[in-house]
């Protein structure tokens, strides 16, 4: 039976933690779920990027009741529903592409996640399509206890008759620093289709590949083999409606000589995945296991 996998609040929020103790591994050779781990973190904070960008360039320079640009307050902007806590503003310069995101102070949004810094967001003068661009750099910024660091692009491959956009980003000199300190960086290059029904998102699929050194100071490579399906209307029992949420798909991390394959499941929502090494298959609650742990039977195989 495939086993399933977990929320992009759930990992965002429950990963970015420093190293514990290592810990006796059920799979052979006491591979290290560290780099596993933060291939899937950044997995997650990209996720999370694209939707926080995306309704950052769709806030426009009018005020509250709608003026036009020529009167409105010229202040900065605000997500709509304080989405990512009262104390994100968005200062808007029209005149050159730029809109600057600040979390003045420890900015917690709706779903968990805290921030804090600065995102500087620059654009091409075409929006929505084929061709045209964001670029994402980081002032100081944390999410999560976690500074990021890099530069992010996102170009518009294509758009289909129905608005459904496929969408290239790059990440070059990505770093995420930890608060104990250890770092991990990364350059990586993604594919990602969005499927609309009635202007409302349903879908996207996430294919591609990054590579870097992980906080142990290992090279490794990830790739997407099965591309990752995040759904928009997942819901968990006595919970409501969850952000993005992986539900399908497989990624294999190669930590020197060693490869893991992560599959986030069968299209149920749960923080399960399955993880295989050599042949051996471990079923592993990320909501239970830390960077630095060593994969163990957390729960029993199915």
């Amino acid at each position: 039976m495939k086993i399933k996998k977990s929320t992009i609040a759930l990992i965002c929020a429950g990963l970015f933690i420093a190293c514990s103790e290592d810990n006796t591994s059920g799979l052979p050779e006491n591979l290290s779920t560290t780099t596993v781990l933060e291939t899937i973190n950044a997995i997650s904070f990209d996720e999370d990027m694209e939707e926080l960008v995306t309704e950052a360039l769709e806030l426009r320079s009018t005020s509250n009741s709608g003026k036009s640009s020529e009167s409105a307050d010229k202040g900065p902007k605000k997500f709509d529903e304080d989405k990512y806590g009262e104390c994100a503003t968005v200062e808007i310069d029209e005149e050159n592409n730029i809109k600057t995101v600040t979390f003045s102070g420890s900015c917690e949004g709706k779903r968990g996640q805290v921030r804090s810094g600065s995102m500087i967001i620059s654009y091409s003068d075409a929006r929505n399509e084929a061709g045209s661009f964001r670029q994402v750099e980081y002032s100081d910024f944390y999410m999560n206890d976690v500074k990021i660091e890099g530069t992010r692009r996102t170009e518009i491959v294509s758009i289909d008759e129905n608005g459904n956009k496929t969408m290239k980003t790059t990440i070059t000199d990505g770093k995420m620093v930890y608060e104990d300190g250890t770092f991990k960086t990364k350059s990586s290059e993604m594919t990602r289709f969005t499927y609309k029904e009635n202007d409302e998102k349903v879908y996207s699929t996430l294919t591609g590949s990054s590579s870097g050194v992980s906080t142990e100071g290992v090279s490794f490579s990830m790739e997407i083999t099965t591309p990752i399906k995040f759904v928009y209307d997942c819901f968990t029992e006595g919970e409501k409606k969850r952000g993005k949420v992986p539900v399908e798909g497989i990624k294999v991390t190669t930590d020197g000589e060693s490869s893991v394959i992560t599959d986030f499941g069968d299209g149920s929502c749960d923080s399960l995945v399955e993880v295989t090494k050599d042949g051996e298959v471990e079923t592993v609650d990320l909501k239970d296991i830390k960077r630095g742990d060593r994969f163990k039977n957390i729960l029993k195989k199915k």
